[in-house]
């Protein structure tokens, strides 16, 4: 993934008022903290030396604890004119937090233009008996001026009859200029835990799909400033045949496999290239990863264990974003910490009718955990 056009450091100072473990789900710890802007688009205080984030929603989000299927449970509280937040009743947990994001202008550093942007702040921290006191640092972000993987529906919807063939991707064009699909291919990673990971320079996958055209030069297939793409695993609407599925006729796109006896519904095709894959680009119901690569570059690589097929290795600079998601916080990482260092979908569940989305469009950090929630209801093409 490209990096933002905005990473500064947002400074937290807190004090762990952590008396004893908790026994129960609640908990007893608390969490104290002054947020403070040091990116240059809030106000400076004079009195204080900093400026404050005021009046603003602090979020905290369990790691471990869940309210309901797939949504964990969170503490919230805004802070004060000092930027003074504090949360009590947390229990013994890695922790999300992060700051309901604002809209702002700035200056471009491209055009020297003034240019609406997003900003937040947003990190991982724990709180542990052992915690103490000292500085925290964290980070704000602007949208990522990249088109980027917005939306994955994987987990199926809810049923007994196992279908889960629903699925889709959502692209969102999140820069100021017009993007063009041509040549990208979308990518299932494999599910290898590939002993190199983080020092290859490539990331494995198995499936390989390019949209039609020509790889970074050709124009013929546009995405608009703000524009969503939705890919669907079939372009029907899934809820003919089971009716808690989705109903996807209106997709622009779907994942076809001419090797593969598929329906070829009325939507563009993003194709298989994989003379010996004869699948449909189906992705795994709890962990997985998908690529977004600008298709001017793959070759073949190691076998299967079975040694029937051969993995495809897509070339890290022609990466334009990945996005790794996992139910299991603990789970072995597929894709590399180069592109994602986190999970999307934590705690979310097979079957559930969820989705993962970003927080906000093209809202992007390079780590999957912070920059998706889980969705009760899927939002294709929104």
């Amino acid at each position: 993934m490209r990096k933002p056009i905005i990473t500064s450091l947002l400074l937290i100072l807190f004090a762990g008022c952590i008396e004893k473990m908790p026994t129960q789900k609640d908990g007893s710890f608390s969490y104290r903290a002054v947020v403070m802007d040091t990116l240059g688009i809030f106000e400076m205080d004079t009195l204080s030396g900093y400026a404050p984030f005021r009046n603003r929603l602090i979020t905290l989000e369990s790691e471990s604890y869940f309210s309901d299927i797939g949504q964990p449970k969170k503490f919230r509280a805004l802070t004060d004119n000092n930027g003074f937040v504090h949360l009590e009743g947390l229990a013994y947990s890695g922790y999300l937090l992060y700051s309901e994001f604002v809209d702002t202008v700035r200056l471009s550093p491209e055009t020297g233009e003034l240019d609406s942007i997003k900003v937040g702040c947003i990190s991982n921290f724990t709180v542990d008996p052992d915690a103490g006191t000292g500085n925290d640092t964290l980070y704000t972000y602007s949208i990522s001026p990249n088109l980027v993987i917005n939306e994955i529906y994987y987990a199926g919807p809810v049923n007994e009859a196992f279908y889960f063939y629903d699925q889709f991707v959502e692209l969102y064009n999140a820069s100021n200029k017009t993007m063009y699909l041509d040549g990208l291919i979308l990518c299932r990673a494999s599910q290898l835990n590939h002993p190199q990971l983080e020092t290859n320079d490539f990331v494995q996958a198995i499936y390989v799909f390019q949209f039609p055209g020509t790889p970074l030069t050709g124009t013929e297939y546009p995405v608009e400033p703000g524009e969503f793409v939705l890919v669907a695993a079939d372009a029907l609407d899934h809820s003919q045949l089971i009716d808690t599925a989705l109903d996807l006729s209106d997709a622009g796109w779907e994942f076809y496999n001419p090797l593969g006896g598929e329906v070829d519904n009325p939507a563009r095709n993003v194709t298989n290239i994989l003379p010996d894959r004869t699948t449909d680009f189906m992705i795994n119901l709890s962990h997985n990863g998908v690529i977004l690569a600008d298709g001017s570059e793959w070759y073949y690589g190691e076998f299967y264990t079975s040694g029937s097929k051969q993995y495809i290795h897509i070339p890290i600079h022609t990466v334009i974003d990945a996005v790794e998601y996992s139910s299991n916080s603990e789970s072995s990482k597929q894709i590399t910490a180069r592109l994602d260092a986190g999970f999307a979908g934590i705690g979310l569940p097979k079957y559930s009718g969820m989705s993962v989305e970003r927080r906000a469009p093209g809202f992007d950090t390079n780590n999957s955990r912070l920059d998706f929630v889980n969705r009760e209801n899927p939002t294709p093409g929104w």
